[in-house]
């Protein structure tokens, strides 16, 4: 039998239909993720349209969260199963995280033994204003490319 656990948080459907065309019988897929990750961003308003930038996860979290709700479903008794321990964040921005996007500050809980950076706090904010400059595949805003260049300095130091 194959097996396959796909991390796939960010992951599209026609980045999946490629591999998952060539399981037969035996195979058993996983597709693993976090449907609120940060995903990849699609240019094409075409595409957003059709809802294209929708990760695979995030589909089918909705899919299966919508039949769920649905009374006579046969997909009513799919379970949903929802990770909520992180082994790689710190107590205090897991806490911001959880507060910011998952609904509360202890829906998701901090199982992290890394040690906090001395003369460091876990979490900072800083803005910076610029303008945008068109470049060929990307953009970029040069003041936040020269605040971020000074803080990383100042950390290495």
């Amino acid at each position: 039998m194959d097996n396959g656990v796909v991390l796939c948080s960010q992951v599209y459907e026609c980045q999946v239909l490629m591999p998952l065309s060539l399981a037969v019988n035996t195979t058993c897929v996983v597709l693993a993720g976090d449907h609120l990750q940060m995903k990849q961003r699609v240019f094409s308003s075409e595409a957003r349209e059709l809802n294209f930038d929708k990760s695979i996860v995030e589909r089918m979290y909705s899919y299966y969260d919508n039949a769920r709700t649905k009374h006579n479903s046969p997909l009513s008794s799919v379970p949903i199963v929802r990770l909520k321990h992180n082994y790689r964040n710190d107590a205090r921005i897991l806490q911001f995280l959880s507060a910011t996007f998952y609904g509360g500050p202890d829906v998701l809980v901090s199982c992290s033994t890394q040690p906090s950076a001395p003369r460091h706090t876990p979490i900072n904010f800083y803005a910076a204003f610029g303008t945008e400059v068109d470049m060929v595949f990307h953009h970029f805003i040069c003041c936040c490319c020269c605040a971020l260049l000074v803080l990383i300095m100042v950390l290495v130091k």
